[in-house]
């Protein structure tokens, strides 16, 4: 049976020499826009969940437990949709910007 590292060596001891190294300060911002829309959603998610939990929808339940699948279900869906919304909005207000300066930069 052939050695995996031995076989696969020159990919991992070469170095890319194809474009210029990344420089840390982009990675930094990257992380720390990443992490700023975990938390927008994380927020949108609770922030849903509390609505959606606040307001039931209107059925006629045939046991206890079913009651409490579909408002727990209810309240789930509603924070998942505002996470949703939260995280399109926020790639709006990143995104345009980011394309109208590429345009800029190409004039």
């Amino acid at each position: 049976m052939p050695d995996v590292f031995e076989t696969f060596a020159h990919r991992v001891d070469e170095v890319e020499a194809s474009g210029p190294p990344i420089e840390a300060s982009r990675v930094a911002k990257g992380a720390g826009l990443s992490l700023g829309l975990m938390v927008l959603a994380a927020l949108g998610f609770v922030l849903g969940f509390w609505t959606g939990s606040q307001n039931e929808p209107d059925l006629a339940y045939n046991h206890l437990v079913w009651e409490g699948i579909i408002k727990i279900g209810f309240a789930v869906l509603c924070g998942l949709l505002a996470a949703a919304v939260v995280l399109a909005l926020a790639a709006l207000a990143i995104g345009v910007p980011w394309v109208q300066r590429q345009r800029g930069r190409r004039r």
